[in-house]
């Protein structure tokens, strides 16, 4: 659950690259550095969405499920260093 009862944030795995890191510009570095999708920069990043673009780096199942894990916590405030 999300810090002061908040309402938890989901990501749409099906949003285009372009819309989620619009949305949530958090996302940018995290996406780039720690997951290597550079494609949040290029123009295909209009059309591809983001689980198009982690299959496309090879990010699928249990990883790209953990990769959402971590995106939600960090929209949502919950990102710890610790982990």
């Amino acid at each position: 659950m999300a810090e002061n009862n908040k309402e938890w944030k989901k990501i749409d795995p099906l949003m285009p690259m372009s819309e989620l890191v619009q949305k949530y510009p958090e996302l940018v570095e995290p996406l780039t550095y720690d997951y290597g999708l550079h494609c949040v920069n290029c123009m295909i990043a209009d059309f591809d969405t983001l689980q198009e673009g982690a299959v496309i780096h090879g990010i699928e199942g249990e990883d790209f499920e953990d990769m959402i894990k971590d995106l939600e916590e960090i929209i949502n405030g919950e990102s710890s260093s610790d982990d």
